[in-house]
């Protein structure tokens, strides 16, 4: 073999070791830091209820309670909790519903009383209301019924006489829809 003919050959070859190792060879590369920028989140918050106010109405007529812890109630009798809470919802695209939940729970004192009880409860004149971005005044309404006489059991409201309930464990949720 000529010298021209070795010197192809081992260059061949070595070019193949350089090409199928890979590591070998070098290129060029580059890169520029992005402009970023902090990303903030948002939030929603109930507070700020207002002192809140207390009426009974029976037989139609409705005036204030002054006093809820010395008020006696009797069958007939509707109490009404008027109160308004500050809702803050902050985040672009924010949308919540805002509830009252009084349920059987909101009445914690076991006992007759509490099983003649009805409660209901109205956040912005409805058992629910859908809440934007921005600071808002809700009203929050809670009505306690104790229907007067049940044909069914007459003897319910005299077993009631005389008890106490709690009125506890009442929420007003606010959660995220969007």
């Amino acid at each position: 073999m000529n010298k021209i003919t070795k010197g192809a050959v081992v260059g061949g070859i070595g070019v193949a070791l350089l090409l199928g190792g890979g590591s070998t060879l070098a290129y060029w590369t580059d890169q520029a830091p992005v402009s970023g920028a902090a990303i903030t989140s948002g939030s929603l918050d109930i507070s700020d209820f207002a002192a809140a106010t207390w009426t009974v109405t029976n037989n139609g007529t409705t005036k204030p309670v002054a006093n809820i812890a010395t008020f006696k109630m009797v069958p007939g009798d509707t109490l009404t909790y008027s109160t308004t809470a500050t809702v803050t919802l902050v985040g672009d695209n924010l949308k919540a519903t805002i509830a009252a939940a009084p349920g059987a729970g909101s009445i914690t004192t076991p006992g007759e009383l509490k099983d003649r009880l009805q409660t209901t409860a109205e956040v912005n004149g409805g058992a629910t209301a859908e809440i934007t971005a921005g600071t808002h005044t809700v009203p929050v309404t809670v009505t306690i019924v104790w229907p007067f006489g049940d044909a069914s059991s007459p003897t319910l409201d005299n077993e009631a006489m005389n008890e106490t309930v709690s009125f506890a464990n009442f929420n007003v949720t606010l959660t995220q829809v969007q």
